[in-house]
């Protein structure tokens, strides 16, 4: 246990320890190595702190280079959407939103690029660069960063705490948790981190999956795995409507995919229905696509009626459309009836899929749900029951939406409980 203790307890490992600005050395234990613990390791390391990082996976980062597709959308410029938590993460990004964090990525060599809604990239396009710089921060300051390590413990020993591991018991002065919520567990947020919190007296908001895929009774979608289209989607239950998202919809064997519905899933459930209209979309309204259909059927009337809708959607969403309106595909767009027509006109604009469940946290984005955000202080992230505890990112009961929001709350607030208050050395960069 040598290496372990000298690391944490700075008995002789470093012969020249890094200073904060009073000449102490702060000893701080990270739990987990995802965005928010890599960012409080450099901020905290780049102030002065003695920083040990522990991950229970094989390597850090692993769900950071899942990311946007493998591009890691980092943050939004645009106004902050966050229907979890959206107090404490407004708070927290007042004090280091788009301008302080765009600093730090520039301070350690990242260069950024904006995109459409807002939507931050690094420039080479890929999650890789991203996690590079993060790595070879940490390394540059002499953060231990220590994988395959799985935390069973935490207690106050004295004015300080005990980190419980697998590989045996660390000191610090300091502990910041960052193990992320329940979302993707194979990249490493399987939950285990509540635990650690709510046995110091932290209350648990139920997780559940956000961002995810959804569920849907299959007989109307049956052939269109695989067809994207942009649609607008309701989310509807007892005829009320919940939630409302525009965008492009995936079909999928089981349900609905695309960003559209997955930001519908955080309030779906089973009995509820997805509407989906492709009249906006289309530049049309329910109206002009029955004159246009009428149309159709007088200039198109020795046509098979599966082409009645090409040029407005893809044939097989077309024939999907068709079947939904409860039309028969065989014979001629001549046979087509006035009732016909203006079900198929409804269908364009009203395409109903009974919702029968989600996508679980093997498959969404981000958690819904985590610590209660309402004991811990958006200036430091520090836990107001416990001095000397902080936690940051997905753990916390903080949700966003696509685009980078959640990204940029983990990185937000990582860095803010990894400075605890001290001024970031990348605020003298000119």
């Amino acid at each position: 246990m040598r290496k372990e203790q000298c690391a944490v307890k700075g008995d002789g490992c470093r012969k020249t320890p890094r200073s904060n600005r009073a000449g102490y050395v702060m000893r701080t234990i990270i739990i987990g190595g995802g965005p928010a613990g890599m960012a409080a390791a450099i901020a905290a390391s780049a102030c002065g702190d003695q920083v040990t990082l522990l991950e229970r996976l094989d390597r850090v980062g692993k769900k950071l280079m899942a990311t946007g597709n493998g591009r890691c959308n980092l943050m939004n410029t645009g106004a902050p959407v966050y229907p979890g938590g959206e107090e404490l993460a407004r708070a927290v990004l007042s004090r280091c939103g788009v301008r302080e964090q765009t600093a730090f990525w520039h301070w350690l060599g990242l260069r950024l690029r904006e995109e459409g809604e807002g939507r931050v990239y690094p420039v080479s396009g890929q999650a890789a660069s991203v996690l590079d710089v993060l790595r070879f921060a940490m390394e540059r300051q002499r953060v231990e960063a220590r994988t395959g390590v799985t935390v069973t413990g935490l207690k106050r020993k004295g004015s300080g705490w005990l980190v419980e591991t697998s590989v045996g018991a660390l000191e610090a002065e300091r502990v910041i948790v960052t193990g992320g919520g329940k979302a993707q567990p194979k990249l490493g947020s399987d939950g285990s981190c509540y635990r650690l919190l709510t046995g110091l007296g932290h209350r648990l908001i139920p997780p559940r999956p956000a961002l995810t895929q959804i569920e849907t009774e299959t007989a109307l979608i049956r052939g269109l795995s695989g067809q994207r289209a942009r649609c607008t989607v309701s989310l509807k239950r007892g005829g009320q409507t919940l939630h409302i998202e525009r965008g492009e919809a995936l079909f999928t064997d089981y349900g609905l995919s695309g960003v559209c519905a997955m930001q519908c899933a955080r309030a779906a459930r089973a009995g509820d229905v997805l509407s989906l209209d492709f009249t906006e979309a289309l530049r049309m309204t329910k109206e002009t696509v029955l004159a246009e259909l009428w149309r159709r059927s007088r200039q198109w009337r020795d046509m098979p009626r599966e082409r009645l809708l090409s040029g407005l959607v893809s044939a097989r969403i077309g024939t999907g459309l068709l079947r939904a309106a409860d039309v028969s595909l065989s014979g001629t767009i001549a046979g087509l009836t006035e009732q016909e027509l203006r079900r198929v006109s409804s269908r364009i604009a009203d395409f109903p899929l009974r919702v029968t469940g989600l996508k679980g946290f093997d498959s969404c984005q981000v958690t819904a749900g985590g610590i209660d955000t309402a004991d811990f202080s958006p200036d430091t992230m520090a836990s107001l029951k416990a001095p000397g505890l902080h936690a940051a990112g997905e753990v916390m009961d903080v949700d966003g939406d696509c685009g980078g929001f959640n990204l940029m709350f983990a990185f937000g607030s990582g860095i803010l409980a990894g400075l605890n208050g001290r001024r970031a050395p990348w605020e003298d960069m000119e």
